[in-house]
């Protein structure tokens, strides 16, 4: 659905260290990851804001790591993304909330 890469060309890009790891990013900036998405089987700008509201919610603060430079890793930003969109409040989001019909 989605691979990590170096490319400038990728969709988006997510910081890696510092105060705002796994912050979401339109421009590639040292520090971050490229995003590039199969979009046979998933749109950019949908894990894009899915990435947004993780970060925003703090959903990321639990893989962070490092005690002077905070930074986290590729693979808990995919465990991340992964144990949200399998979990009831994604569903019920995509849903429209729980008194979705």
């Amino acid at each position: 659905m989605y691979l990590f890469t170096n490319l400038e060309s990728s969709d988006f890009f997510i910081q890696l260290k510092g105060e705002h790891a796994g912050k979401p990013l339109k421009k590639k900036i040292p520090n971050s990851i490229g995003i590039r998405v199969d979009r046979r089987f998933l749109d950019a700008q949908y894990l894009f804001y899915l990435v947004t509201y993780l970060y925003m919610a703090g959903k990321f603060k639990q893989y962070i790591k490092g005690s002077v430079i905070p930074f986290i890793t590729q693979k808990d930003i995919a465990k991340a993304i992964f144990n949200f969109q399998t979990c009831k409040e994604h569903l019920d989001m995509v849903k429209g909330g729980e008194h979705a019909a």
